[in-house]
């Protein structure tokens, strides 16, 4: 069997890429060969696309560390993931692949401009939705009766969030299936197969253990400072365009870096998402609508705060109901996807290893 994946290309982002391999490597354990297909999103996510206000010596530096940080992704993506680069016309690959799979994130977000996110290219029995993201509170009217139709067409669909179940149960008139992130679909053992300590954490301040901080907007709140100090512990921001070591960090450092902080703070989904799956204290500032699925999922709403103002000890985190929900979960992704490849369900999988 051959599967093809469609997504939103791009190495400027770790969650895209995460979401991106952990897709990949999940549906090889179904498929004979995964190819992903590089058909690039919205207007510039050409690899080291930068854009330059000429004459300022800042912004040359951010360029260079954009263009260091892109490469290192890049590197991981070509070293761990078959993706097709040269593809032709999408139409004449219909042939070539039993089935298409369009995951994760934003690849139904009507922001974006996603090329054939709905695989009409393809047959309607090869289109597969995995996970798919809209990531919009309201749909625009003008894009409405595409996603009708589109969607409706596609015999096997299912979406991240619930808020955009609601969408699509309220367009179409059936609800689809709310299936976890892939990023969630690999054990913790699984993702320290990839993992590697970058080598100015041997630094003698971050012997004890550090906060790891990841803001996708880059503004990281300003008390993370005074909540250092009271912990005793030094902070890693991550996305710090004034710290090279730290900005440039590739994809296996970063999931390392997640897998062994002693606190976690972030906006991100993805960051969220390592901190269930490596079990790590962590604390979600100004959490989305979209992003509170997630901890609602896991019981961890309270772990949501604005602004880092907390009344609980951060540093300490129950994990029950996460060791419960998160097996139950992959066990749910996996059978979707196994009825939808047409496959046998694999039953060594859905038993859910936790760890």
């Amino acid at each position: 069997m051959r599967v093809a994946i469609m997504t939103l290309n791009a190495y400027d982002n770790y969650g895209n890429m995460l979401q991106k391999y952990a897709l990949y490597r999940t549906l090889k354990k179904f498929a004979d060969s995964v190819d992903v297909l590089w058909y690039p999103a919205t207007k510039s996510f050409f690899p080291y696309d930068l854009e330059l206000n000429r004459g300022t010596i800042g912004n040359l530096k951010d360029a260079a560390f954009t263009a260091v940080r892109q490469y290192k992704i890049k590197e991981f993506n070509d070293a761990n993931i078959a993706t097709r680069y040269d593809i032709p016309y999408l139409e004449e690959l219909a042939d070539e692949y039993d089935f298409f799979v369009i995951g994760s994130e934003n690849v139904w977000n009507p922001d974006f401009k996603v090329p054939d996110r709905f695989l009409e290219f393809a047959p309607p029995e090869k289109r597969i939705a995995y996970a798919a993201e809209i990531a919009t509170a309201k749909l625009p009217e003008d894009v409405q009766k595409i996603y009708r139709e589109k969607i409706s067409e596609m015999p096997h669909v299912s979406l991240r969030e619930r808020e955009d179940c609601d969408i699509v149960e309220k367009l179409t008139g059936k609800r689809p299936l709310q299936v976890l992130d892939p990023v969630l679909l690999l054990t913790a053992n699984e993702w320290r197969e990839i993992e590697k300590r970058p080598r100015w954490l041997n630094q003698k301040k971050y012997s004890n253990g550090y906060i790891m901080t990841c803001f996708h907007d880059g503004n990281i709140p300003k008390q993370i400072d005074a909540l250092a100090k009271k912990i005793g512990l030094p902070v890693v921001n991550m996305l710090d365009k004034n710290n090279f070591e730290h900005y440039v960090t590739g994809i296996e450092e970063f999931v390392y870096l997640l897998d062994h902080a002693a606190l976690i703070c972030t906006n991100s989904f993805h960051a969220t998402a390592f901190a269930a799956i490596f079990k790590r204290p962590f604390i979600v500032c100004n959490v989305g609508e979209l992003n509170g699925s997630l901890l609602e999922m896991f019981g961890f709403s309270e772990r949501a705060t604005d602004n880092l103002k907390i009344n609980f000890d951060p540093l300490k985190i129950d994990f029950t109901r996460r060791d419960e929900v998160l097996p139950r979960e992959r066990a749910k992704a996996f059978k979707f996807l196994s009825e939808a490849l047409g496959v046998d369900p694999l039953e060594k999988f859905l038993g859910g290893d936790a760890r």
